[in-house]
């Protein structure tokens, strides 16, 4: 009789109780994050003003970045928000939210499925989907609002896994549904199916399969780049994501100067380009994570440390120091390559060696993610946002219900400007503004916070003061810091 501990049906209650704990995590990041107004206009708002538009089936005008882009698509060539859309209807406001943990949990899943493909030990294949679970990039992500790139590396474990069971059906499937993510996703594809080419060497067919995969990626990324989203721009707008000084002003040159400028290329990886010391420490802080979490794996597995030079290249040779450290979205790709390549690290060892391996991997992520909850050099760095644990996680200083009462005062048909934490919640109509741009508002709603962007605190405070003094605007609600503000000499809709 096989011991219970060591049994199938234990190991599946495992999965499915991991499963609904860590989701029960997302959530509480997540979702409380919405509903505390700690979400913003950039980018959750402008998601969701996306989804209303393609939901009322048209494009959306990207109104929250206007002048800049008339089309979002000519932003980012992102597909997922149109996809989903639907869910708009049924999920209001928190659609988006909810779309990425659930990604964020089949991620995981197609990890588990994988690793047991390539082992048959559950065992290792549920350590792999905590392990993974756990990554610093998955938190990060959750608790800055929604990003497409965030669903796409989580389809990355299932295109492994349709790629070595020999699908090819689904497996292009996976790789056009990371393609039309983001058009970086389809350069980081590239090298994913590099590295999947070095994998399976020995292979012929798969190994051809893994070219033929970079080979479009490389097609799908320089149409996308140089033909779409400049005939879908604004005119005499071209791609507008290349922010990268240090290597140059364009894709070529920056091409010329990973093969000319090597030393160059190798102070990037730990210093600022302009020697800045205020910024001493962040890309550091992104290396030890990547090490702590299953890092060393990659030097027994080179082919996954291929899969990440595009994303070693797009954080630490980036102008924004935001991309080089380990908050927000940035850090994302990490989390499916590091879980993969440790336990496939882990496969070519025995029963024995494999445990005392996984055990001592997994225990490390965590101590590292949860140091990293604590405290990190990264700038800005907000607790509240990531601690779910901690009580102040689910406290504001406002009355949130009473904010959520007096936005029923604004039509909805009414053209409103809000600050950047109340946008999302007020996205779902056809003219919504980011303050301070006004435009043809008839509406301004504000929360008097810390977080001000895209003004400093003296600067908001200023226009505060100016719009309680002005004869332009009556103050509809002003009650905790939270201001609702009526342009004059209109009529209401109910008129």
């Amino acid at each position: 009789m096989i011991p219970i501990y060591k049994s199938t049906r234990f190991y599946r209650i495992l999965f499915f109780a991991t499963l609904i704990g860590f989701g029960i995590i997302f959530c509480s990041i997540s979702l409380v994050n919405h509903y505390l107004f700690r979400t913003s206009g950039y980018d959750l708002g402008i998601n969701n003003n996306a989804i209303y538009d393609y939901a009322h089936l048209r494009w959306n005008d990207c109104m929250l970045m206007q002048p800049h882009y008339t089309n979002v698509l000519s932003d980012h060539f992102s597909l997922y928000p149109i996809l989903v859309s639907p869910l708009y209807w049924i999920f209001g406001s928190y659609t988006m939210l909810i779309v990425q943990i659930c990604a964020v949990l089949f991620g995981g899943v197609g990890v588990y499925k994988f690793i047991l493909n390539r082992s048959s030990d559950f065992r290792l294949a549920l350590f792999s989907m905590v392990h993974f679970f756990l990554m610093w990039g998955i938190y990060s992500a959750l608790a800055f609002d929604y990003h497409d790139n965030v669903v796409a590396a989580m389809l990355v474990p299932w295109l492994f896994y349709f790629f070595f069971t020999g699908n090819k059906t689904a497996t292009w499937c996976f790789l056009v549904l990371i393609l039309i993510s983001k058009e970086n996703m389809a350069l980081w594809s590239i090298f994913i199916g590099l590295g999947l080419s070095w994998l399976t060497f020995k292979d012929k067919k798969l190994r051809l399969q893994a070219l033929a995969l970079s080979l479009v990626s490389l097609i799908y990324f320089i149409v996308v780049v140089k033909l779409i989203i400049p005939s879908i721009g604004n005119a005499g707008r071209d791609y507008n994501h290349f922010h990268y000084a240090a290597l140059g002003t364009g894709f070529s040159d920056a091409l010329v100067t990973l093969f000319t400028r090597p030393l160059h290329i190798l102070s990037l990886l730990f210093a600022s380009p302009d020697g800045n010391d205020y910024f001493h420490g962040i890309k550091l802080e992104t290396h030890l994570m990547v090490l702590l979490c299953g890092g060393y794996a990659l030097l027994k597995r080179p082919a996954f440390l291929v899969m990440l030079l595009p994303i070693y290249a797009q954080k630490m040779f980036n102008d924004d120091h935001m991309k080089w450290g380990t908050l927000c979205q940035y850090s994302i790709e990490f989390a499916p390559i590091l879980a993969i390549a440790f336990y496939m690290w882990l496969i070519s060892y025995d029963i024995t060696t494999r445990k005392i391996l996984s055990n001592f991997g997994l225990i490390l992520c965590l101590i590292a993610s949860f140091l990293l909850f604590q405290e990190r050099t990264s700038k800005w760095y907000n607790k509240e946002s990531f601690q779910f644990y901690n009580s102040s996680h689910y406290k504001t200083p406002y009355n949130v219900s009473e904010i959520y009462e007096a936005l029923k005062l604004i039509p909805q048909q009414a053209k409103v400007s809000a600050e950047a934490h109340i946008i999302p919640h007020l996205s779902f109509r056809d003219y919504i503004y980011h303050f301070p741009h006004t435009a043809d508002a008839e509406y301004i709603v504000l929360l008097d916070d810390w977080r001000t962007y895209p003004l400093n605190q003296e600067q908001f405070i200023q226009e505060l003061n100016n719009l309680l003094g002005s004869n332009e605007w009556t103050a509809l609600y002003n009650k905790d810091g939270f201001y609702i503000f009526k342009k004059n000499n209109r009529l209401s809709y109910a008129e």
